[in-house]
């Protein structure tokens, strides 16, 4: 009977969350609840101060179209805010083209798999984004794994390891949990020497790296030696949706055959006129880039005075590395309980033995925000020590 038979996979289904539970590694969707917020990914504050309230207000009183895009972009659901996006934002980032998605992870999977196939071969950071990770799958490319940021494990594999049809080289600007980046012009010079093209993921980068925040490969100006740089605006900008820019042609090809891109809905046209007004804003906001990076220094040197381990993070995202599941989620509690929103990282987002607290710092923070949190965690370390 079909009873039977709903009952006997749901069954399954709380099988497979009991073993989850048994590892103490079952997530919750949990709201902030007012505490200080170390935890999003809010790093020039555009959403806790309110510009991006204003601007939205702004648009929306002017705005006379719909507001859901009702379609695909090839279908109905194209907008002139749109185009009127992409050509502020492949001017901002020095791109020939680029093309907006509805979300960071359908860029990465839908244009990696667009890009390659089972004829090509990959090269990839270990720690990129499991978007990174599933598009490679995806695309049945044969793919090899260089540790985290070591360049000379990569030059390692590319020996042991001879490429098949194109070779790609792909990484990140900003790691989102260990809060480091590449030696950038290292790694361009060894895909140069080995014919390997660049595809970079510039998440944490965008509104942050770069004397106008337009990222990472613009701040060592490298822009024109990468092929496919990939920014999802749901960290810094404060919105939905990514940018995927490189030549011309890309964008073309993107459009007729990227499947994330063909058969998705497109995000709401007034959310892509906003976020074009954010792009705007993002050259001027150098005092918040300048005071994230004061307050990250600060931070990363508190951690260190008491030989807690920051890990090797440069930017504004610190790890506090604790090592095993149990201790992460023991501290997250008590800075919850203390009135600290941070949250506990664990595998399989990070590796074994390494689960964290991931402080995510913000242009709204203040000095003595961060000097609180300090505190807090000082009095946690001498609490276990006891």
């Amino acid at each position: 009977m079909y009873s039977d038979l709903l009952a006997s996979w749901q069954q399954s289904l709380q099988a497979d969350l009991s073993v989850i539970e048994k590892k103490n590694r079952k997530r919750f969707l949990r709201v902030n609840g007012g505490r200080l917020d170390f935890a999003s990914n809010d790093y020039l504050s555009l959403n806790s101060s309110g510009v991006i309230k204003e601007l939205l207000k702004a648009r929306l009183a002017a705005w006379s179209n719909s507001i859901g895009s009702t379609g695909s972009r090839l279908l109905r659901g194209h907008h002139e805010a749109f185009e009127q996006a992409e050509a502020a934002f492949q001017t901002f980032v020095q791109s020939e083209s680029a093309l907006l998605f509805h979300s960071g992870y359908a860029a990465n999977v839908g244009v990696l798999q667009t890009l390659l196939s089972a004829k090509d071969t990959v090269f990839c950071d270990r720690s990129c984004h499991a978007s990174i990770l599933d598009g490679i799958r995806i695309s049945g490319a044969q793919k090899y794994y260089f540790d985290h940021n070591d360049l000379d494990h990569l030059k390692s594999v590319l020996k042991k390891r001879p490429a098949r049809g194109q070779a790609w080289l792909i990484t990140e600007s900003v790691f989102s949990m260990d809060g480091d980046s590449p030696e950038m012009e290292t790694l361009v010079a060894i895909a140069e020497e080995s014919g390997l093209l660049i595809y970079l993921d510039e998440a944490h980068a965008i509104g942050v790296k770069g004397e106008t925040g337009n990222g990472l490969a613009c701040e060592r100006k490298l822009q024109d030696r990468i092929a496919v740089r990939v920014f999802p605006c749901g960290k810094a900008p404060g919105l939905m949706g990514a940018f995927v820019c490189g030549p011309r042609i890309l964008k073309e090809s993107l459009i007729n055959r990227c499947r994330s891109f063909i058969f998705s809905t497109s995000q709401p046209p007034l959310l892509a006129a906003v976020l074009g007004d954010v792009i705007g804003l993002l050259p001027g906001l150098t005092k918040e880039r300048s005071h994230l990076e004061k307050i990250a220094d600060r931070l990363r040197a508190g951690l260190q005075a008491r030989t807690l381990n920051s890990g090797p993070s440069t930017s504004h995202i610190v790890p506090l590395i604790l090592g095993s599941e149990d201790r992460a989620m023991n501290w997250m509690q008590n800075l919850q309980d203390r009135g600290i929103d941070v949250r506990a990282i664990r595998p399989p987002s990070v590796a074994e033995g390494s689960s964290r607290l991931r402080i995510n710092l913000q242009a709204g923070h203040s000095v003595a925000d961060v000097e609180l949190l300090l505190k807090e965690l000082y009095t946690i370390a001498e609490t276990e020590t006891k």
